[in-house]
């Protein structure tokens, strides 16, 4: 059963969740701050304090949502395969990608290739923004010629 958090419409419980999680936000932070003295600029902690409230947001509300959050380390070394699948391509298409260099690879464990999850999304990002650049292209041409799209 959802609790009543749950049932309450986003709007309603957006501004008090924020508030919440800010406030979490900040006490990690404060403990941040008093076991590593010296090593954080105020700057620092003010993008850490954004950073850690919209993660915190994102995972309450996906949680109230009924859905299963995960946490994934970024530097993560992947198999092959599971780079294909975050990528939605075909194995032997990413190993191409990482023979020619597009994906930078971590040293073989064994005669298995092994890839970082960062270089694999940083990959994606690059992919996509690509992606989307070509269609806005391809719609403006499409309006300068009256083709209708």
């Amino acid at each position: 059963m959802r609790s009543t958090a749950a049932m309450q419409p986003r709007s309603k419980r957006a501004p008090a969740l924020r508030g919440a999680c800010e406030k979490s936000a900040r006490s990690v932070i404060s403990v941040i701050r008093r076991t590593t003295p010296g090593n954080t600029t105020p700057a620092a902690l003010i993008d850490l304090v954004d950073s850690l409230t919209g993660v915190i947001e994102q995972t309450a509300e996906m949680l109230l949502a009924g859905k299963h959050v995960r946490v994934v380390e970024d530097d993560e070394a992947m198999t092959t395969q599971k780079a294909a699948d975050l990528l939605n391509v075909s194995r032997p298409h990413l190993v191409k990608l990482l023979e020619t260099g597009q994906i930078r690879q971590l040293p073989k464990v064994g005669r298995h290739r092994r890839v970082a999850r960062v270089a694999v999304l940083e990959y994606k990002r690059t992919r996509d923004a690509q992606r989307e650049a070509a269609l806005k292209k391809l719609a403006a041409l499409s309006q300068r010629h009256r083709l209708g799209y």
